[in-house]
């Protein structure tokens, strides 16, 4: 298996599909936005060409008004997985949503596990001891492992398992050896090529892409609308700014996400960094690979 990440717009895609083509591999998105449907060009997701040259997976599961979390991501995910390894070919996880790789490779601790408000705030209301007994029919061996009297510890759990279904291992899921490859152009390489891909956004028509989940009554608050840009593809759409305004905005936005983008990834060790801008890494992940 094959990791390929970074931040957005440093060429992540565009090396999967060359390494996939020369390997024989498919790809898994680990991105948190390219699940949604209806989506395509302000998440720069994969065109229907290049899902069709190479397999696509966890790409169009939803719609922007369902719930996706990452628990649900990682077991779709792994599900993929195993049936590319089934087909004797390589995976190839490829997305600059750091959870998402995380939950993929490595498990998940309960730290890293989503919360849900309406849940925790329904949980909150109830007796501590009810709580109690209610994590210890659930899922016992959370409840061992929490002092009674450490309520907030318990609510967690409790919000945990209900948003999970059931019991909460110490860890979701074992940790998947891959060869971790990462794209970390200069600075100033990445600025240009983010203000480059939300004018061809522009250019491509997501302010039609904007327009048409609004008419869908697609709510701004939902999560699948935190996609950078939306927001002020939709301002621009109702006249309270100008189109050079949400360009701008937009831009900034992506750029604040690729530098928290670099800010997870520096933590992993295992990835492999390479500069784009002067080094094709193809060559290597081949080699690595063989």
């Amino acid at each position: 298996m094959i990791a390929i990440v970074g931040p957005t717009a440093s060429g992540k895609s565009a090396l999967a599909m060359r390494v996939a083509a020369r390997i024989g591999g498919e790809i898994v998105s680990a991105d948190s936005r390219q699940v949604y449907r209806g989506m395509d060009i302000g998440t720069a997701k994969p065109s229907v060409e290049e899902r069709v040259q190479v397999p696509h997976h966890l790409v169009d599961v939803v719609d922007p008004g369902e719930r996706y979390d990452v628990l649900r991501f990682q077991r779709e995910g792994r599900e993929a997985l195993a049936a590319i390894r089934g087909r004797g070919r390589v995976a190839l996880v490829v997305g600059g949503t750091g959870l998402y790789v995380r939950a993929l490779l490595d498990g998940l601790d309960l730290v890293a596990l989503p919360h849900d408000p309406t849940v925790r705030l329904e949980l909150e209301r109830a007796d501590p001891g009810v709580l109690y007994k209610r994590l210890c029919a659930i899922d016992p061996d959370s409840a061992a492992r929490v002092d009674p009297r450490n309520v907030r510890r318990v609510v967690r759990y409790l919000e945990v398992a209900t948003i999970a279904g059931g019991a909460v291992p110490r860890r979701m899921g074992a940790a998947l050896p891959a060869l971790r490859i990462g794209l970390r152009p200069p600075r100033d390489a990445l600025v240009a090529a983010i203000e480059r891909r939300v004018r061809d956004m522009v250019a491509a028509g997501v302010l039609e892409e904007a327009r048409a989940l609004m008419a869908r009554g697609v709510d701004p608050r939902l999560p699948a609308m935190s996609a950078h840009g939306y927001v002020h593809w939709a301002a621009h759409l109702r006249g309270e700014i100008d189109l050079e305004t949400a360009t701008a905005r937009t831009a900034r936005d992506v750029r604040a996400y690729s530098r928290r983008q670099m800010t997870w990834f520096r933590k992993d060790t295992a990835i492999r960094w390479y500069d784009p801008t002067a080094v094709d890494p193809l060559d290597a992940i081949l080699q690595a690979a063989a």
